[in-house]
């Protein structure tokens, strides 16, 4: 879909009326160097450029290129993460922050799985204390550390007695994400950055360690999804994991 868009965007001559004064670009460490050119087309000369981005957060390795003559500014604060998350994320991951919030949150919860399968089970346990404490089932996602649809849960349309709500693949006219009735949103940490959630449950925690720089990353950023509750579903086998109780 928006591969079809930048080609259309390309073919076509900007108006004078869609030319712009200034530009705000969030996540850019996500941005394609093309992208970065296609957006070039909209401006005036000389317009003002706002880039915006956390490379702690870069889980595509793109280069969108330097953006001359802007001056830097650098700011770690992180305002989302309650204090119990944080200390975690400080504890296991290799990011330094600035912890703003001084909520306590929930904590953080770890269970490990020996087969990918038994992740189900678990999770289903999970999703039923959560409901027990208080949170609605639109407080809960299910994050996959994997891709989309390499993940255990990517063809369930139930975990337990609840029902799944994910992405079908399809957009509509206006470019959202079609989705799938259910309860509980199930998506993968790509998809959902940039989002947050109440309670957050991780499945497929299992870093490979031929990519371990990227994949702490892409932990760094489903962890720091969470508002009040952090759940990981990690492999037993994995030696990184290992550190999450010690």
């Amino acid at each position: 879909f928006w591969e079809q868009i930048a080609e259309t965007v390309i073919g076509e001559t900007v108006p004078e009326d869609w030319l712009f004064d200034s530009l705000i670009v969030d996540e850019g460490q996500d941005f394609d160097q093309t992208w970065v050119e296609i957006l070039r087309l909209f401006l005036k000369p000389n317009a003002d450029i706002a880039w915006l981005e956390d490379q702690d957060q870069d889980i595509y390795n793109r280069q969108p290129g330097p953006l001359e003559g802007m001056v830097g500014y650098n700011c770690n604060t992180n305002f989302r993460s309650p204090e119990t998350i944080a200390r975690f994320i400080h504890r296991v991951l290799p990011f330094d922050f600035e912890n703003a919030n001084d909520l306590p949150g929930l904590g953080v919860g770890f269970e490990g799985y020996d087969q990918t399968e038994d992740q189900i089970k678990i999770v289903a346990h999970i999703v039923g204390q959560l409901i027990k404490q208080g949170f609605n089932h639109s407080d809960i996602v299910i994050l996959t550390s994997h891709g989309h649809n390499h993940s255990v849960f990517s063809k369930l349309q139930k975990v337990g007695n609840y029902s799944l709500r994910q992405f079908t693949g399809d957009y509509d006219i206006f470019g959202n994400q079609v989705l799938t009735s259910g309860k509980l949103r199930f998506d993968s940490i790509y998809r959902f950055k940039g989002q947050q959630a109440p309670a957050v449950i991780l499945v497929d925690v299992d870093p490979s360690p031929e990519k371990l720089e990227q994949q702490l990353r892409l932990l760094y950023c489903g962890m720091t999804r969470a508002t009040v509750k952090l759940e990981l579903v990690y492999n037993r086998s994995n030696d990184f994991c290992s550190r999450f109780w010690d």
